[in-house]
């Protein structure tokens, strides 16, 4: 039997899967771990939302705190004959632009995250397109002899079966495999890991939303291994058997098995309590951040000038000359990180 009939027979045999109906899955209760990851999503996002309203409030806090005209420089210096031009501001002002400073960080990190991952992501699926994958209902199998299964794709998830996972599983762990991976495609979980991992470049001073990303990502092996075992009427072995065949089968280093997803097949109730405390510590970050803000901003008061003397007298110039400095900035930034590794793997079985 070739590879891809056995793999369409194992995957989809004639009688024994069956697809259950879209009344039938709204129907199905979530189960605890699919409510819990769904929570931990929906306080992330809470946190990034936020976070990002926080920085663009300060940033406008910037542009009314600051008058910048186009004339010349009311404030001048001299050095070894050359006047040189300066801002200046009192301590309102300076507090709003290092305020500003932050926003600027927290925006720009968010962007450079969300680049990254939508980088990755073009460049893995055009890595398993040149494998030329093979659609079987709802699956693709490519060639390789190491065991792989995951589930890939931001915005069009996919299911992927590697070659040697077809012949390293038996049917009934093959169809556990499957179910665990259409769980992850169908809540889109490749998607919402990449928005929790920006949301925290974004805060990258709150150490603790790493922390809550990566809380998410186990809450999603788990809720996707519940749909497994209630897709195999409850039998947990086939799910087991599928998890230590592939960590039987490849390196310690490219796959371990969580210890918590193997305490939840032998029957241990999965664990999680609302972050409380992290919310409240970032909400109250934040609102000491917009605080200081606007308390700043009503005594800010900040000038500056476009036309420094040591650039050039017409401000026009000096503007016009920082245009293609920023443009080959730009490109070679994007060069980088078009070289740069992958930002987030694939949710992997």
């Amino acid at each position: 039997m070739t590879p891809a009939s056995r793999a369409q027979s194992a995957l989809y045999p004639a009688e024994d899967v069956i697809e259950p109906s879209t009344a039938e899955a709204s129907a199905a209760p979530e189960a605890p771990a699919t409510i819990a990851a769904g929570r931990v999503f929906g306080v992330s996002m809470l946190l990034g939302v936020l976070g990002l309203a926080s920085a663009l409030f300060v940033i406008t806090r910037l542009f009314e705190s600051w008058r910048v005209t186009a004339g010349p420089a009311p404030h001048l210096i001299s050095v070894f004959g050359q006047q040189l031009s300066y801002p200046a501001a009192n301590a309102g002002a300076i507090v709003v632009t290092a305020l500003a400073g932050l926003g600027l960080l927290m925006v720009g990190a968010a962007a450079w995250g969300l680049a990254r991952e939508l980088l990755a992501d073009r460049s893995f699926r055009r890595a398993l397109q040149a494998r030329s994958p093979m659609p079987l209902h709802g699956a693709s199998v490519f060639s390789d002899e190491r065991p792989q299964a995951f589930c890939a794709g931001l915005l069009h998830p996919r299911v992927y079966f590697s070659t040697g996972a077809l012949k390293l599983l038996d049917g009934p762990a093959l169809d556990a495999v499957l179910a665990h991976e259409r769980h992850h495609a169908s809540r889109h979980d490749p998607l919402r890991l990449a928005c929790g991992r920006v949301l925290a470049a974004g805060l990258f001073f709150i150490p603790s939303l790493g922390r809550l990303v990566e809380r998410q990502h186990a809450l999603a092996e788990i809720s996707a291994d519940e749909t497994a075992v209630r897709a195999s009427g409850g039998d947990r072995s086939a799910l087991a058997s599928a998890m230590l065949s592939f960590s039987q089968a490849s390196d310690a280093d490219d796959l371990g098995v969580d210890s918590e997803r193997v305490d939840h097949l032998l029957g241990e109730r999965t664990r999680w309590r609302f972050p409380v405390a992290l919310c409240l510590a970032t909400a109250a970050i934040l609102s000491l951040l917009i605080t200081v803000a606007v308390l700043a901003a009503h005594v800010a008061s900040g000038s500056a000038t476009l036309a420094p003397p040591f650039l050039s007298g017409q401000p026009c110039i000096a503007v016009l000359a920082m245009i293609p400095a920023a443009a080959g900035l730009t490109g070679l930034a994007y060069a980088r990180a078009r070289r740069a590794p992958r930002a987030g793997a694939p949710v992997q079985k």
